[in-house]
């Protein structure tokens, strides 16, 4: 288990780019968009990074939760009930932007203001615990990474003929 440990962000980085890798090639099979590739790809990146950060974050959490219940040194506080509630919230929030991302993919493009709303809800949560965490900046560029994603997303019309 230290292993895992050691390693967990390595091995959510490696997670995270197969994760979004299989979404965009599914989504690129399955729907056939006129899309850019690379913009569905940066589109999906980081709402993944987020919702895979943030699992970790809960089960690691819970992990050094049940073990202080074990030893009998667990105290239920605010600091415990904020770190699983951040987790929850910007796991749903990133989820959120990946339920809209699929859509996307399907050519809806009203998703998109739906995507925007959870990463304005994302970076207004997130950025303000910068001066606590500088960790608390990275969901802010994940958000300016699918932003970027977002932005290219569509071929010109032109493009397409």
């Amino acid at each position: 288990m230290d292993f895992v440990w050691q390693h967990a962000d390595a091995l959510t980085a490696v997670l995270t780019l197969l994760l979004a890798l299989g979404f965009c090639r599914q989504w690129l099979l399955r729907y056939k968009p006129p899309m850019r590739r690379l913009a569905l790809f940066a589109l999906v990146l980081g709402p993944s990074w987020v919702a895979l950060r943030m699992g970790t974050h809960l089960l690691a959490n819970l992990y050094q939760a049940v073990e202080r219940v074990l030893a009998h040194s667990f105290e239920y506080n605010f600091e415990f009930y904020s770190l699983m509630l951040m987790g929850v919230v910007f796991m749903g929030l990133s989820l959120r932007m990946l339920q809209q991302a699929q859509l996307l993919s399907q050519g809806r493009s009203r998703a998109s203001r739906q995507f925007c709303h959870a990463a304005i809800a994302l970076v207004a949560l997130s950025a303000p615990t910068f001066p606590l965490t500088p960790v608390g900046l990275l969901p802010t560029l994940a958000c300016a990474v699918a932003g970027l994603g977002l932005t290219f997303l569509y071929k010109p019309v032109r493009q397409l003929a």
